[in-house]
């Protein structure tokens, strides 16, 4: 291709692509992820770079509908304690900030925006002068980009303009002769009329052309780039979160340089997550490593319930191997032998006199009970396929207690009364009235190994079951007499509802694939993960329960997925990022690492996919932020002499928060924060959270939640009173509450806004300047 038809195809590009304003970039894996990359996206014409300052590319961009995509509604992110102790709690309360933005976005369907998004900005960038002289990156705004791109978006501005391919014809010379061929990999988020083309030369308002930068020979490690600019030079350029701005550090374009921050997403940004989980997007997806989908079988069948007092006394004196000699079929999680002391009763009766008799009376049965205490190993087991009361409807659940009565029989071969028959067998029997006693009580049934689960479609039948058991018996022998020629027993006598229920059996597949549905909103939820001081890593697995909905024969079923998260989805940390010892002196700020799904690929494409992490199949994304401190560079080439000194070094930026208003920016490591998280190891708050009650709207949510209450160690040098508030101007309560001083919430919510509402509450002392510890929390508001 000549050069003046390269230049006539680029025109036109332009013009075909000026229909619209904006755009978004769609982030897959290269070819260093796999087989599944584009093959002419190469490090060569500046595709999966490393360094430069913004890190290593963990993505290159992909075509309209070979998307990579979130399915998992609930994202579990976790601090460690390199970040913790680096960063402190106002560090943490910056991500939360970062993070709350993306979970204001999830209140609504992003495909409930207006279709223009103009509620959404095109600039949310601003600049801090104090911070933007001290050489400071803004963590919050780092954060909702590395965000954004764990979420599907690639750089839009950086992919404006694209090369493909990059030739230099036999006997030419570089750069006179080479020739190129340019694509864009940007999408107009707003979407338009099947003639119009989706491509965009747009971002945010701004419109781009480019220039290619050839540098024939190595180094750099690109040779050739088509470098965006805006044909406006007085437009703002490089203003979506998605995007860091020029690679090339030309800070005269840059988006997230020293000094500036994001108020919020941008009209592009918002416009990417929109197509990429919107439910009018469909792709072949798996559900995820960690997840299964719960199948119920449209066969119904019977299944009938046991007595579940008898399982539990069986399973407490019988271990493992016995108990399932005795339920075939049960599945045993796990088994805990423990030592009780077990007393053993023998009862036994006789005839005897009280020696005030009158002479000549009968002799009277009396009964006698010797007790013998001994040490008996009891187990405590989990089972996997038990289900008792509550798990299914119509039917009684289990409890802790129930009501026996006592049947006390005695057969004797001795005469009954003066009209018996001499020899003939009486017997006597006696039922005590019913009583409680504690125990476990109700039904149960177990599910077979290959079925997860039961779903009841109704009670077929129910059965009051009668169950007698032997307490005692006078000659240690059912059966025989005693000298008397009599024979004595009591046995215990309890029921139980047995139910005949018609059930269709529940599969489980894990990580199943079918053609689905975007999700509409994904919400981050934090989990802990570390103590708040010191390296103990203690997750707790977390399960959630929702809904994807799939495609089959052209119609929309609802799928229940349920997801057993092991660790963190997202993992915030911090290392030093500076190579050393003799390596090049870039200054990674942020690293951080991405899971692609490349499963379902269709062939001769490079997606569509999905984004996962977490699993115990899966590595999880780690966001690691640079802790070496304030860097510096120093060369020769700065000196005048071949000495350096301090006076000759520049900064490479080191991280701090900071906003539109006059307080000083905070820079990190930030040492009173750091003593207000060891501050929180010794203050305990009630509830521990990080779920508070539900409210509803219309309702008065006082009725539902008396208020947070702590016991503060005054010693630690806390000075009374005490006080409570939102740490985080970004988020808010609920419509309708309010978050009093003394710890209440009060207030009646409002039906404009329903769902699930993270805020981060902050418990503060009255000393100058005052001690404080941040706890995060959740509301959800029903309608």
């Amino acid at each position: 291709m000549s050069r003046f038809l390269k230049f006539i195809c680029a025109v036109a590009v332009v013009v075909a692509g000026a229909n619209s304003a904006w755009s978004f970039a769609l982030l897959g894996p290269g070819l260093g992820g796999g087989l599944y990359g584009d093959a002419w996206q190469v490090p060569t014409i500046a595709y999966g770079l490393d360094g430069n300052g913004t890190g290593t590319d963990i993505g290159t961009p992909k075509n309209i509908g070979e998307e990579y995509r979130r399915n998992t509604p609930i994202l579990n992110y976790a601090f460690d304690a390199n970040f913790i102790e680096f960063f402190g709690d106002r560090g943490i309360a910056e991500v939360e900030k970062a993070i709350s933005v993306y979970n204001d976005l999830a209140k609504t369907n992003l495909s409930d925006y207006p279709a223009d998004l103009s509620n959404f900005p095109l600039n949310t960038l601003r600049e801090n002068y104090a911070a933007q002289t001290l050489l400071m990156l803004d963590l919050k705004s780092m954060t909702m980009t590395s965000l954004a791109e764990q979420l599907g978006l690639a750089e839009p501005e950086r992919y404006v303009w694209c090369l493909h391919d990059r030739f230099l014809p036999p006997g030419g010379q570089c750069p006179g002769s080479m020739e190129y061929t340019v694509i864009k990999r940007n999408f107009d988020p707003v979407i338009s009329s099947l003639n119009d083309l989706q491509y965009s030369s747009f971002v945010n308002g701004t419109l781009y052309t480019y220039e290619i930068i050839e540098n024939c020979t190595s180094p750099p490690q690109w040779l050739a780039d088509a470098v965006e600019f805006q044909v406006d030079p007085l437009s703002i350029a490089f203003t979506s979160v998605a995007g860091l701005g020029d690679r090339f550090g030309n800070n005269q374009i840059a988006g997230l340089i020293p000094g500036r921050y994001f108020m919020g997403l941008t009209r592009d940004d918002v416009g990417g997550l929109r197509y990429l989980m919107q439910a009018g997007n469909v792709n072949y997806e798996d559900a995820g490593f960690d997840t299964v989908t719960v199948i119920t079988n449209s066969t119904p069948q019977l299944q009938f319930t046991s007595d579940y007092h008898l399982f539990s006394v069986q399973a407490l004196t019988n271990d493992a191997a016995a108990l399932s000699a005795l339920y075939p079929g049960l599945v045993i999680s796990t088994t805990v032998p423990f030592f009780t002391n077990v007393v053993t009763t023998n009862t036994f009766a006789y005839f005897t006199n009280s020696p005030y008799d009158p002479a000549g009376t009968p002799a009277r049965l009396v009964l006698a009970t010797n007790y013998t205490t001994n040490v008996a190993t009891w187990f405590h087991h989990t089972f996997g396929n038990v289900l008792t009361g509550p798990y299914y409807t119509n039917a009684l659940p289990y409890y802790t207690n129930g009501l026996v009565s006592i049947l006390t029989t005695n057969i004797s071969g001795a005469a009954c009364g003066p009209w018996s028959t001499p020899g003939s067998i009486c017997t006597n029997i006696a039922q005590s009235a019913l009583f409680l006693t504690n125990g476990n009580f109700g039904d149960f049934f177990i599910i077979p190994t290959n079925l997860c689960g039961v779903s009841i479609v109704a009670t077929q039948l129910v059965t009051t079951v009668y169950v007698t058991n032997t307490l005692a018996v006078a000659t240690n022998a059912i059966g025989t007499t005693n000298l008397l020629n009599e024979e004595f027993s009591q046995s215990l006598i309890y029921s139980y509802l047995q139910h005949a229920f018609i059930v269709k059996p529940v599969t489980c597949p894990t990580n199943t694939a079918a053609l689905r549905r975007g999700i509409e909103a994904i919400r981050f939820a934090r989990q802990n993960f570390d103590s708040l001081i010191g390296q103990v890593q203690s997750y707790e697995p977390v399960t959630n329960d929702y809904t994807l909905v799939a495609i089959t024969n052209g119609v929309a079923t609802k799928q229940h997925i349920q997801r057993i998260s092991t660790q963190p989805d997202i993992l915030f940390t911090a290392f030093d990022h500076a190579v050393g010892p003799a390596g090049d002196p870039g200054n990674t700020m942020v690293s951080r690492n991405i899971v692609f799904d490349t499963n379902n690929v269709l062939a001769q494409l490079a997606g569509p996919g999905t984004i996962v992490s977490g699993s115990t199949n899966v590595e999880r994304t780690e966001i690691a932020f640079n802790k070496v401190g304030p860097i510096y560079f120093n060369t020769f080439a700065n000196a005048y002499t071949f000495k350096i000194a301090e006076a000759n070094q520049t900064s490479m930026g080191i991280w701090g928060s900071f906003d539109g208003s006059t307080n000083a920016p905070v820079v990190y490591p930030n040492g009173t924060s750091i003593a207000n998280l060891e501050n929180q190891i010794l203050i305990s708050v009630s509830p521990a959270g990080p779920d508070l009650p539900d409210g509803k709207v219309g309702d008065n949510y006082a009725n539902g939640f008396s208020g947070f209450t702590v016991t503060v160690p005054t010693t630690y040098g806390w000075t009374t009173p005490v006080s409570w508030s939102l740490a985080s101007s970004s988020m808010a309560l609920p419509n309708g509450l309010t978050l009093n001083p003394n710890g209440t919430i009060t207030g009646v919510p409002t039906g404009d806004l329903t769902g699930i509402f993270d805020i981060i509450v902050r418990l503060s002392d009255s000393a100058i300047p005052a001690h404080h510890v941040d706890w995060s929390y959740s509301i959800r508001i029903n309608p």
